[in-house]
C-alpha cells in the first residue's frame, strides 16, 4: 500500500475521479493493490483512504448529504453497532434508506470488483437492495482476482456461502441491452495493520 501512501501524500484523501487518466499507467507493473485502485476508478468507483476514525466517521456523514439520505441501511450487525457508537444514523431495514452500508469478502484487482457473500448480504439478490453503496474494506481484502477470492473463501468458511455475488459496474449507463445492475460505490479502505 506504499502507492497509496505515496498518492495520498500528493493530494487529498479521497482520490479524485480524474486519478485514472492523470497519467498513462503501464498496468503490467502494478502490484495488485494499486491494480485494483486504478481498474476501480476507471468503472466510476469513489474511492476514500480515511486516515483515522474521526476522518471515516466525517466522511460517512457528508455521504448522507450528497446522497441525500437521512440513515444508512444495514445488513450486517456489528456494522449496524458500529455506526451507533460513532453516532451515525442507521436502520436494520433494507426498505427504509436508499443506501447500504457494509463489509465485503474481497476486492478482485483484475476486473475492479467488489465479492459478498451471504455475510454481507444474507438470502438477498445485489438487484433487491439500494443501488447506493458504501463498503468499507481492509487492504489484505485484495486479491488478484475472481478464482483466488474463491479459494480464500473456500479456506475461510467450513460450510461454503450459500450466496456469493461481485460488482462492478459503478457508472449508469445507457446501454442496458445485458441488464447490467449499476451501483453508485464509495469504497473506504482502510489499512491493516501488520
Amino acid at each position: 500500500m506504499q502507492f497509496l501512501k505515496k498518492f495520498f501524500a500528493k493530494k487529498n484523501k479521497h482520490i479524485d475521479n480524474d486519478f485514472s487518466g492523470e497519467q498513462n499507467i503501464d498496468k503490467s507493473e502494478l502490484e495488485t493493490d494499486e491494480l485494483f485502485v486504478v481498474n476501480y476508478k476507471e468503472k466510476g468507483g469513489k474511492f476514500f483512504y480515511p486516515e483515522s476514525m474521526e476522518d471515516l466517521t466525517e466522511q460517512l456523514e457528508i455521504i448522507l448529504k450528497l446522497t441525500g439520505q437521512e440513515r444508512y441501511a444495514v445488513i450486517e450487525r456489528s456494522y449496524y453497532h458500529f455506526l451507533q457508537k460513532i453516532k451515525i444514523p442507521v436502520t436494520g431495514d433494507v426498505k427504509k434508506s436508499d443506501i447500504l452500508l457494509g463489509g465485503c469478502e474481497y476486492l478482485m484487482a483484475s476486473e475492479a470488483s467488489i465479492l459478498m457473500t451471504s455475510k454481507q448480504l444474507k438470502n438477498f439478490r445485489n438487484s433487491q437492495l439500494p443501488k447506493q453503496r458504501v463498503i468499507i474494506a481492509t487492504s489484505d481484502q485484495i486479491v488478484f482476482d475472481k478464482q483466488k477470492a474463491l479459494q480464500e473463501i473456500n479456506k475461510k468458511y467450513d460450510e461454503y456461502p450459500s450466496n456469493i455475488q461481485s460488482f462492478s459496474n459503478f457508472t449508469k449507463s445507457n446501454d442496458d441491452l445485458l441488464g447490467n445492475q449499476w451501483y453508485e460505490t464509495y469504497l473506504f479502505l482502510i489499512e491493516k495493520e501488520q
